[in-house]
Parts: structure tokens; sequence; C-alpha cells
């Protein structure tokens, strides 16, 4: 099988992730193709047996990349296996109510691509102190500070559960060879 993992990101972390995710499908005997949504221009979906994406939310929303590249291919994901991966400080959060709002903005971003995956997983990201500037930095400190997380601003923290997200690209893949059901395509994994 060849899965082709596309990610979306900012500040890196997602990056990160989208070779983790590819490391694990190829622990797995898999074959991948990993590429930025960024520096996208025609990927040949044909290659594909199956589809991971994998993006952040930066100010409520996910990276422009991600939505145009998941809006203009829509039809032909469809007829794929895909899983997302939604990379959020949010998911990491001790608080219901954020992984609620990070549940929406997924879902969101579903209805305003067209694109539906058989699979979800919500993941924890970092916080890249020494890359924020001035603003950025004082800013995601307080907001740390308020929620209890990390203020140490000499070094990055992340919050991806490694084990968790192993544990979600290995159920895809043994996924991916069961056919979706009409209507019922979809399975959130936290």
């Amino acid at each position: 099988m060849h899965v082709l993992i596309i990610f979306g990101t900012v500040e890196g972390h997602t990056r990160k992730i989208a070779r983790n995710v590819s490391a694990t499908v190829q622990s797995l005997g898999h074959q991948t193709t990993v590429f930025d949504a960024g520096d996208l221009g025609d990927v040949d979906l044909d290659i594909a047996d199956a589809v991971i994406v994998c993006a952040p939310v930066h100010m409520g929303q996910y990276p422009m990349a991600i939505t145009h590249w998941l809006t203009t291919r829509a039809d032909r994901l469809s007829k794929v296996p895909g899983a997302f991966v939604s990379v959020s400080l949010a998911a990491a959060s001790p608080f219901p109510e954020e992984h609620a709002e990070i549940q929406k903005l997924t879902e969101a971003l579903f209805e305003r691509t067209g694109w539906r995956p058989r699979m979800v997983h919500q993941a924890g990201g970092a916080l890249r102190y020494p890359q924020y500037d001035f603003l950025k930095r004082l800013l995601m400190k307080h907001i740390a500070y308020r929620e209890g997380g990390p203020t140490d601003v000499t070094k990055d923290h992340e919050f991806t559960n490694w084990n968790a997200l192993a544990a979600f690209v290995e159920g895809f893949v043994a996924d991916c060879d069961r056919p979706a059901e009409a209507g019922a395509n979809e399975k959130s994994v936290a």
C-alpha cells in the first residue's frame, strides 16, 4: 500500500508529526510519500492507496494551503481511504470546552472543503517560544500560565502524545482494507 501524507505547518511541529506518521506507516511495511501543502503543485493522487492529511490550527483556522488543497481535490480524495490529524494546543488542554471547540473547527473544515475522512485524530501541538516574536511570546506565555501550562520561554514544549498518534496511524492502516460504508465513513479517534 502507498500512503500519501499531506501536511500544512506554521511553526514546524506539524511537519514533525507528518514525518512521524510516515515512519509509523513505513514500519508497518508500506510506502509513503510526504508533501508540504504549501509547496504542492499538482500531486498525482493515482499513486495513493490512502491519504493522511495533517494540519495545525492557528488563530482559529487551518492553513489556507490545506483548505485549498482539500477543496480542489475533494471528489478524488473521496475515492481513497482518508485520515485527518488535527494539531492544536487545545487538543492537549485539560478543559472540555476547548476540545469541543476544536471539534467544531475540524467539522467546519470538512463542511467547507467537502472532504470527509474515514478517521480523525486530535493531536496536541507545541509551544515554540524561541521562534515567537516578543508579543506572541508574551501572549502565549500568558495563555499557558492561565491554563497551567509551561512558561519557560527558553525552549520548545511539545504536547503530542506520540504513542496515541502511532496507535491512530496503525488503526487507520489496518482499517484501509475495509471499504467505507455509505454515510457512515467517519470515525473520530482522539
